[in-house]
């Protein structure tokens, strides 16, 4: 196993694990991620376990987005599943996923795409936690990881709508997870 697919792993499971803990009205709530409720980041969870899927499946991404539904955590660990089962099979790391950000980034290796998402789905997992007033501590090897990711991203594309918000200013003495959401700009 990759190093990126044993990041990914926990990342996914630390998403679950938040989900276990949730109560429907986080659903509801209003998230970190401005403008978002916790539907809109379960469904961008659901959604990246979707893109990962398709990506080892077929080197192309879903054809739809899936949503949230009567039964989030049953949806989830399907997903997650099927996911991981695709996941699971020799060569699939090295197979090319066409694009997956578009033409302007390129057609890169599957196992690079899920060391990404892994970064992408650590923010999320905190701001679920977040909305669903669960335990908010994040893995820090994943912290460690996801901040790294983020940071190699030109400023450009880092801060361009849709993605992350302006950095916030970290307190004295802030720890590595606070540093890095604040980075994400969330305001721990």
């Amino acid at each position: 196993m990759s190093a990126n697919l044993r990041l990914y792993t926990a990342a996914v499971y630390a998403f679950e694990h938040v989900l276990k803990s949730a109560k429907p009205t986080a659903y509801k709530r209003a998230a970190p991620c401005v403008g978002w409720t916790g539907k809109d980041v379960y469904e961008h969870g659901l959604g990246n376990l979707a893109m990962i899927k398709s990506f080892a499946a077929t080197g192309k991404g879903p054809k739809s987005t899936p949503k949230l539904g009567a039964d989030p955590l049953a949806a989830w660990v399907k997903l997650r599943e099927q996911t991981l089962e695709v996941l699971d099979h020799a060569h699939v790391l090295q197979s090319i996923a066409k694009d997956p950000f578009g033409p302007e980034f390129g057609p890169m290796p599957v196992d690079v795409l899920v060391g990404f998402m892994a970064a992408d789905l650590v923010p999320h997992v905190w701001d679920m936690a977040r909305t669903a007033k669960v335990d908010e501590r994040l893995d820090p090897t994943l912290v460690k990881h996801t901040l790294a990711t983020w940071k190699s991203l030109p400023t450009e594309v880092l801060r361009m709508p849709g993605m992350m918000g302006a950095a916030v200013k970290s307190a004295a003495g802030a720890d590595a997870q606070t540093k890095m959401l604040n980075f994400l700009g969330r305001t721990v």
